[in-house]
C-alpha cells in the first residue's frame, strides 16, 4: 500500500495554489503542523471532561463543545477555516464535530463517504481530521482512495459487525461498494497534523493494533455557507458561526 506522510505532501503555508491543486486532483489534504504540541495536549485534557471518558467506556463523543467549550476553539482555528474556504470555494459554517479516544484495540471505519451522512452538494463541504497524537497504520491511521471524490454518492452494502469496543456504534455496520479499483493510500501524520478530505472521497481508518497507544482525534465539518445538508437524526447537525 502506498504511504503518505505529512512531510510528503505540499502545503498551503508554503504553496497554497500547488496544495489546492493537489487537494482537487486526489481529495484529501495533508497540512503538518497546524496545532502546536500544547493545543494538542489543551484538547486532551479538555476530553477528560467529556462523558465516556468519565465512564470508562471511551466511546467517541459527538459534538464535544457543547460539553467543552474549548473544542469550539479548535472548530475556529484562523489557519484551519482559511483552508477550508478554499477547499469550496467560499465561506463556511461549521456543522458538526467529533472527538476519538481510540484506545488500543479499538476498531477502524470502514469504507465510507462522509457526504454520505450530510447530504450536500459535491463540492460544498469538507471535513477536518486532526491528528491529537501521531497517527500511523498500527495505531488506527486512515486510509484513503485518491480520485473517489469524483464519484456521486455511491452505494452501499451491509457488513458483519465486528467488536466495537471504544467506537462508534456506526463506524462498520456497512461500507461503500467501490464501483472499480481505486488505490488504497495509507496516512501517517504527526501531533497537529491536518488531514482535509473531501466529502466524496472514499476512507476507512485502520484498526488501533497497539497495545498502549492511543489515536487521540478531532474531526470537525464545515459546509460552504447557504449550501443545504441534513441536519440527522441522533448526531443533529446545524450551522456553527466559525467567524468572529
Amino acid at each position: 500500500m502506498i504511504q503518505i506522510t505529512a512531510k510528503s505532501k505540499v502545503s498551503f503555508r508554503t504553496d497554497s495554489e500547488a496544495a489546492l491543486a493537489s487537494y482537487l486532483e486526489s481529495g484529501f489534504h495533508v497540512e503538518p503542523d497546524v496545532l502546536t504540541p500544547s493545543q494538542c495536549d489543551e484538547l486532551l485534557l479538555a476530553a477528560q471532561n467529556l462523558p465516556s471518558y468519565q465512564n470508562g467506556t471511551l466511546v467517541p463523543v459527538m459534538n464535544p463543545h457543547q460539553v467543552e467549550p474549548l473544542f469550539l476553539n479548535a472548530l475556529r482555528n484562523c489557519a484551519i477555516v482559511q483552508i477550508v474556504e478554499k477547499l469550496v470555494s467560499g465561506p463556511v459554517n461549521g456543522l458538526q464535530m467529533q472527538f476519538f479516544f481510540g484506545r488500543p484495540g479499538t476498531p477502524g471505519f470502514t469504507m465510507h463517504q462522509d457526504n454520505f451522512y450530510v447530504q450536500s452538494k459535491q463540492d460544498a463541504f469538507a471535513s477536518a481530521w486532526v491528528a491529537l497524537a501521531d497517527v500511523s497504520p498500527e495505531n488506527g491511521g486512515l486510509v484513503v482512495y485518491p480520485g473517489t471524490h469524483r464519484e456521486p454518492v455511491l452505494p452501499t452494502e451491509v457488513v458483519e459487525q465486528s467488536d466495537n469496543l471504544g467506537q462508534d456504534p456506526n463506524a462498520n455496520r456497512q461500507q461503500v461498494v467501490l464501483p472499480k479499483s481505486y488505490e488504497p493510500v495509507d496516512v501517517s501524520v504527526t501531533k497537529g497534523s491536518v488531514v482535509f478530505i473531501h466529502g466524496h472521497i472514499v476512507h476507512k481508518s485502520h484498526n488501533n493494533s497497539t497495545t498502549d497507544k492511543f489515536r487521540q482525534a478531532l474531526l470537525m465539518l464545515y459546509v460552504r455557507k447557504g449550501e443545504p445538508f441534513r441536519p440527522g437524526f441522533g448526531n443533529k447537525r446545524s450551522e456553527i458561526e466559525v467567524y468572529g
